[in-house]
């Protein structure tokens, strides 16, 4: 049987369980110039900044260049994202380089170790 009442229950529980999810992010970011973050609202806005303030139902993110402030309330927060490069995307791009120079390292020496080394077939 499908009742409303559990289906609005569930709705709810889950509503709470993404702003706790989001208040732990906001709360790992800390607060201060160091703490950006990108935000994307339940009406589809994406606010840049840093967090300079955060409370229990809302937290306050400012605008570098411009300096202004907005309060936002947790519930209206779809996602919250760092700016920036992840730790993965630099492990990525520092071990393809040090692939690429061991690569161009290793073609160095074999090309100057062999004088007479060619990539042809003919004599």
């Amino acid at each position: 049987m499908f009742f409303p009442g559990h289906v609005l229950a569930r709705l709810q529980k889950d509503d709470a369980s993404t702003v706790e999810k989001i208040k732990t992010k906001i709360t790992r970011l800390g607060v201060g110039e160091k703490a950006r973050a990108q935000i994307k609202l339940r009406n589809g806005q994406k606010i840049k900044g840093y967090v300079s303030n955060a409370s229990e139902d809302n937290f306050s993110l400012t605008d570098r260049k411009s300096g202004q402030t907005t309060t936002i309330a947790y519930a209206d927060v779809v996602d919250v994202k760092k700016p920036g490069m992840t730790k993965r995307t630099k492990i990525i791009i520092g071990v393809t380089i040090g692939v690429v120079a061991t690569a161009a390292i290793l073609a160095w020496a074999v090309t100057h170790s062999f004088p007479n080394f060619t990539l042809s077939n003919t004599r």
